[in-house]
């Protein structure tokens, strides 16, 4: 005999709230709105590979030469190379690619309320439950990325050599130096972003190499010489909700997720702020390009999988009806795809 199971077809109920909680979890998101994206199929397996075409001449080796900007596997063309002789066929050549490969991991969270909280409690707990968990699921993953791109290991200091030393804020001098390293690289500016919505796609950008800052860094980016507020764009519109500005060749976006290295800069403060005011925190700025970290992108009914159980929905486990759930699992993965397109600045914020 069939049963007919609160799963058997597709409930109105689920697809609201996967889509509710998509819609509360795009508002914290950042970094989720950029690196490229890669979607994952349902049965093919927990591994997902990038795959990019190296420029001519480069390796697939990411390590930086002691002293300079440059990278070894930095595309060479020796102009000599490409000399024909009369009547001579070249050597034939052929495309290099480097493959990346991630393993997908399960992220999950769970609300429980009981049947009277359902019945009697004047405001709609469930609802709230929904918004909540599209909320603190963007977040984990947003952390989740943030962790995997500031370990990169292109990193330049605000001062001296080390974190230890750090007790300067942002300045023009860094960024550019920064910007040095990307483009001798070939780092490309970023030129398109996560397009808004359930579906997976993308939007074109004004191009830039783009900035993560956390929220305390704002104030020291704004007194950058040439800085230009958001508001005072005119024709150019900013590339995302959380914008706050511009200067040269870079676009600044904040968040409060992007935590500093408490406490690990310089024990001369030089007026910039310490959490227990003996050594500086120290908050990583990741300047980036196009293409150099890979996702697998938060969009779609099948990325967030909606759990919303009633406590009107009785069964074994709740005979009587007296509790409901309501949740939210994904399958996630984030990965540095080039290291040589990605730098990290390590300075100080002003005490203000």
């Amino acid at each position: 005999m069939t049963m007919q199971m609160y799963s058997t077809s597709a409930s109105r109920n689920l697809i609201r709230a996967a889509v509710g909680m998509l819609a509360h979890a795009e508002p914290m998101t950042v970094l989720g709105d950029f690196g490229q994206t890669k979607p994952h199929p349902k049965n093919s397996t927990d591994t997902i590979v990038f795959r990019r075409t190296l420029p001519f001449g480069a390796s697939t080796a990411g390590t930086t030469i002691e002293g300079s900007s440059r990278y070894v596997g930095t595309p060479v063309i020796n102009v000599a190379d490409f000399v024909l002789g009369e009547g001579a066929t070249p050597n034939a050549n052929g495309l290099n690619f480097q493959d990346v490969t991630v393993t997908l991991s399960q992220y999950g969270l769970l609300y429980k309320f009981s049947s009277k909280v359902a019945d009697l409690y004047e405001d709609d707990i469930p609802g709230e439950m929904v918004k909540q968990c599209g909320e603190t699921m963007a977040e984990l993953l947003e952390k989740i990325r943030y962790g995997v791109v500031k370990a990169g290991s292109t990193v330049i200091y605000g001062n001296g050599s080390s974190r230890a030393a750090v007790n300067t804020v942002i300045s023009l001098n860094s960024l550019r130096k920064a910007a040095r390293t990307l483009q001798s690289n070939r780092a490309k500016f970023v030129t398109q972003m996560v397009k808004p919505g359930v579906d997976i796609g993308t939007r074109a950008v004004q191009p830039a190499f783009l900035v993560f800052v956390h929220t305390d860094v704002v104030a020291d980016c704004r007194n950058l010489t040439g800085f230009t507020r958001v508001e005072d764009y005119g024709s150019f519109k900013p590339i995302h909700p959380r914008e706050f500005g511009a200067c040269e060749d870079f676009r600044f976006i904040s968040s409060p997720v992007f935590e500093p290295f408490l406490a690990s800069g310089s024990g001369t403060l030089n007026s910039c702020l310490s959490v227990g005011g003996a050594n500086v925190d120290v908050y990583p700025c990741i300047v980036v390009g196009e293409d150099c970290w890979g996702q697998v992108a938060l969009k779609g009914q099948a990325a967030m999988s909606p759990t919303l159980i009633p406590a009107s929905q009785k069964s074994h486990a709740n005979p009587l009806g007296q509790f409901g759930f309501v949740g939210a699992s994904t399958w996630f993965a984030c990965v540095r795809l080039n290291d040589a397109w990605m730098a990290r600045l390590e300075v100080g914020v002003s005490a203000l």
